[in-house]
């Protein structure tokens, strides 16, 4: 949960949305989210899915096997070959 606590105030401050802006629209007080941000206190997964949609951004679950692929897809690396990729052999 800390990574993805990170990457929210990572998102606000880009966004150059105060904690009080953000805890407003959320109905909490600035503290609130400033203890949130510093991990020390435990959200519920509801406010953190409020806090995502509010900074433009969307929480997904996927499959714990489809984490690779998803990881390449957004790094724009590839994790695998593709099925139809010329072999390096069969390129001489």
């Amino acid at each position: 949960m800390s990574e993805i606590l990170k990457l929210l105030k990572k998102h606000r401050l880009e966004l150059k949305l105060k904690q009080s802006e953000l805890g407003s629209k959320l109905g909490l007080p600035q503290s609130h989210i400033s203890k949130i941000e510093q991990g020390a206190t435990d959200p519920r997964l509801s406010t953190v899915t409020d806090m995502a949609r509010l900074l433009n951004q969307e929480l997904v679950l996927v499959p714990r096997e489809m984490l690779p692929l998803i990881k390449s897809l957004i790094s724009g690396e590839d994790a695998q070959k593709p099925m139809w990729a010329i072999d390096e052999e069969d390129e001489q």
